[in-house]
């Protein structure tokens, strides 16, 4: 009987080897992949009953298993967001974003994570991807309404709040969200549109009726809309959730004073603010203002320096407390304070006026007229008044 070749079995040997071992490898590689599905899927549970910080965990050990798994690392990110832990969302969702660019959602979720640390170009920018990739992608609108409503950018937020809603109705849900329906309305009274802010914020109402700011807000657009007893009514509700916020007490002190021209009543409610916080700077103005139309000009300059101090750059409280020292014949004085008001704000009518009526008792028709001619060019209605009494000097 002839022996085969030693070579030959080598060589049989060998496949038989390579092939078992093969085998090996496929069946781990299987194994990791079922292994790390598994675990993906446990995540996904886990994100579900709202528990992020476990489903992370899930995420990372499928991640480990199967190297580059796209979806667990959406998920990572999406968590991560959940619990605000923004900049680590922003680079694992660079990750995705890599291997998902035609993925709306990765954009978004990106774009929220550099909301959230302030990168507002770089979210702005993720946003619109979004919305470039799937126009129906409603929340991205919702969210670049919000980076512009916190740049005090209204107008654009409300462009942007419109599409929202416009792409919410289309898919017929309804906007249950409390805060969105407030900074809506925050916006409109921000640009004066009053009317149009009360329902959006008594929509706020609807989904949460103990959020201070709503009723702040609705107690500042009736009082605009000369809606005294509403405003007032809004102002004490927002007492009854906070008594110790000074803002409402200021609020009903505004009513009395500008609206109801009742200055001892408003002074009191101004009162209750200072008993809260003693250097206010609005409580203080207002009870300046007060002491000024009752011609309690002395009385009035403590508040006024007070309000300065809270805030140096108080242009109404600079006007008010020169009009103090000119009824008090303190024209150097009162001269001062009127030039800072002009310096801060160019356009300040009412600091010009006082000026020129300073100059007239000082004799000096050139200022005097110069002050009359810068109220012509801003249209002032106290112009032809200052005029009148310039041509009688």
């Amino acid at each position: 009987m002839m022996c085969r070749p030693i070579f030959l079995i080598l060589q049989k040997n060998n496949m038989r080897f390579i092939k078992i071992f093969c085998l090996l490898v496929f069946t781990a590689s299987f194994a990791n992949a079922q292994d790390a599905t598994s675990l993906y899927n446990e995540g996904v549970k886990l994100k579900g009953e709202k528990n992020p910080s476990a489903a992370i965990e899930k995420f990372k050990k499928a991640v480990e298993l199967r190297p580059g798994y796209t979806e667990a690392l959406y998920e990572i990110g999406w968590c991560q967001n959940d619990l605000k832990q923004y900049s680590a969302a922003v680079e694992t969702l660079r990750k995705v974003r890599r291997a998902w660019s035609t993925y709306a959602k990765v954009f978004f979720e990106l774009g929220y994570a550099f909301e959230k640390t302030d990168m507002y170009d770089s979210a702005i920018y993720a946003y619109n991807k979004a919305i470039e990739i799937n126009p129906s992608y409603s929340l991205a609108h919702k969210q670049i309404g919000y980076i512009a409503y916190f740049k005090d950018e209204h107008e654009k937020s409300l462009m942007h709040y419109a599409r929202y809603e416009a792409s919410e109705a289309e898919k017929g849900k309804t906007i249950t969200d409390y805060l969105y329906w407030y900074r809506k309305g925050y916006a409109q009274n921000a640009l004066k549109q009053y009317e149009n802010a009360k329902p959006s914020l008594n929509k706020s109402l609807e989904y949460k009726t103990d959020y201070i700011n709503t009723y702040l807000e609705l107690g500042f657009a009736s009082s605009r809309l000369k809606q005294d007893e509403n405003a007032i009514g809004y102002y004490k509700k927002a007492i009854e959730i906070d008594p110790k916020s000074h803002i409402p007490y200021n609020g009903i002190g505004e009513v009395y004073r500008d609206n109801k021209k009742d200055m001892e009543k408003s002074m009191e409610w101004y009162g209750k603010a200072l008993q809260i916080d003693f250097n206010e700077r609005k409580a203080n103005f207002g009870v300046g203002y007060c002491l000024n139309s009752l011609s309690r000009y002395n009385e009035a300059i403590p508040y006024l320096k007070r309000a300065i101090q809270a805030e140096p750059t108080y242009v109404a409280a600079y006007t008010e407390i020169g009009y103090s020292y000119f009824k008090n014949d303190d024209n150097a004085l009162a001269e001062i304070n009127l030039k800072k008001a002009i310096e801060l704000n160019s356009k300040n009518e009412n600091s010009r006026y006082y000026l020129g009526l300073i100059y007239i008792a000082k004799n000096n028709k050139i200022k005097a007229q110069q002050m009359a001619d810068e109220l012509k060019a801003l249209n002032s209605k106290n112009a032809s008044s200052l005029q009148e009494k310039i041509n009688k000097m």
